[in-house]
């Protein structure tokens, strides 16, 4: 097994890595990628246009919000401005090349984003700008961050821009408490916000039924399944999309691989994604819930259709 691994790892490193990109999207028949630019930072991977020229498939970008607030603190010491500059960031972000929004604050301060006054945010901004000045800033200010992504909610729901939410599984800085996706509820029961379309990251895992819970009942809310989070094995990929499947209609359900780095987690979580998923759907036609026909339409949805809908493709 270990010389095996050995020659594997040996053809890889014998392509460039333009090559190895291209021949792995390719072998996996990915038409689109959703990227999250944020995150690793531009200078250690491809941009999504080097992705589509090389790889011969379309890219799409995420304006990540907590990295643009970061930004937007460090430059500016007036809390209005900053608001301002959110503001029409936010606006402008398709004719910036941006699909989506995405929000990180379950790593930050929790999904239970609540409503603070302007006073209560701006002195909260005042001990973030301290932070600028001995250089350790990293934006986990509650009051603060919680303004601040109501004005991006405001203003996505009047340019009916969808938002993506880091929902459940995590790295160690995580508040799995906090990740819950029940705890944006006030968020999705704001009447405002109702053109605003929510989408669900990773599963939700381990609330998965909580979330795929969340997109039977809203009609704007979204739920994703990802297929190469680390730690978590075939049989519990089948047990969630199980799941998503028993309590979400398969028009809420949209597909992912949650690849980064590596061009392997974008070809082994579509290979995985749609092996499990087509076995999920077998198990639904041997059930006679669904016959052969509409399970192809299920897959059609999940894996392509709904994400073109959603993310304006």
């Amino acid at each position: 097994a270990g010389r095996a691994e050995d020659a594997i790892i040996a053809v890889r490193n014998s392509q460039s890595s333009d090559s190895l990109l291209r021949s792995l999207i390719q072998a996996a028949n990915i038409d689109t990628l959703i990227l999250d630019v944020a995150h690793p930072s531009p200078d250690e991977c491809y941009t999504p246009e080097q992705i589509s020229s090389i790889a011969h498939c379309r890219s799409a970008k995420l304006l990540r919000l907590e990295v643009l607030m970061q930004d937007l603190i460090v430059e500016y010491d007036d809390f209005d401005e900053v608001v301002e500059r959110l503001s029409n960031e936010v606006e402008q972000s398709r004719q910036h090349g941006y699909c989506a929004l995405k929000s990180i604050v379950a790593y930050r301060t929790g999904l239970n984003i609540a409503e603070w006054a302007k006073d209560e945010a701006v002195a909260s901004f005042r001990e973030a700008r301290t932070e600028v000045a001995d250089k350790k800033l990293r934006i986990a200010h509650k009051p603060l961050l919680d303004y601040l992504l109501h004005v991006a909610f405001a203003v996505a729901a009047e340019r009916g821009l969808p938002i993506q939410f880091h929902t459940g599984y995590g790295d160690g800085d995580v508040d799995m408490r906090l990740a819950n996706p029940l705890h944006l509820r006030d968020v999705l029961e704001r009447p405002d916000y109702q053109t605003m379309q929510v989408i669900l990251l990773h599963e939700s895992y381990p609330y998965c039924q909580y979330g795929a819970y969340l997109a039977a009942i809203y009609p704007h809310v979204y739920f994703d399944l990802s297929y190469t989070i680390p730690f978590v094995d075939r049989l519990e990929m089948l047990a969630f999309t199980r799941q998503a499947l028993s309590i979400a209609p398969a028009s809420k359900l949209m597909y992912s691989s949650d690849g980064i780095y590596l061009p392997e987690m974008h070809w082994a979580g579509a290979i995985r994604g749609r092996k499990i998923l087509g076995q999920v759907l077998q198990e639904m036609i041997s059930a006679e819930e669904i016959d052969e026909q509409q399970a192809y339409r299920l897959a059609q949805q999940i894996l392509h259709d709904t994400a073109y809908t959603v993310y304006g493709l």
